[in-house]
């Protein structure tokens, strides 16, 4: 089974997060799993009511080329439980902290510049009222 969670490893996630430039002291990482092998993550960080992924990882993924196959799954994967995780915390907008990718994020509805990709929360996480 697929499960997607803040890391619970302090140690690696402080490891993973010392490499990232801009992480603050609030960053989290949501580790991908599937029994217990890692799969992939998302460093992220929550700033007022902006989500930002700050990194995402897939497993044997070096963003050289298009992601393909379960790559595309893996971080799709990542970017909606990122999303899902920053409207728990009240987040309301979810930005990158860097440049979009071979269109990975322009084809799920976000905005992009040369700079990061972004987007409201409702184009990722879906509200439905009663």
């Amino acid at each position: 089974m697929i499960e997607i969670l803040p890391m619970k490893n302090y140690a690696e996630e402080q490891e993973i997060l010392a490499q990232i430039e801009n992480a603050g002291p609030e960053a989290r990482v949501l580790a991908m799993c599937e029994r217990g092998a890692l799969l992939g993550w998302a460093a992220l960080e929550l700033e007022g009511e902006i989500l930002r992924i700050l990194q995402i990882y897939a497993e044997g993924y070096d963003f050289s080329r298009k992601p393909r196959g379960e790559e595309v799954f893996i971080l799709d994967s990542l970017m909606r439980s990122a999303a899902s995780y920053g409207e728990n915390f009240g987040a309301n907008q979810i930005e990158t902290a860097f440049p979009d990718f071979y269109g990975f994020f322009k084809v799920r509805g976000f905005d992009c510049d040369e700079k990061h990709a972004f987007t409201p929360m409702c184009t990722i996480v879906k509200y439905e009222f009663h």
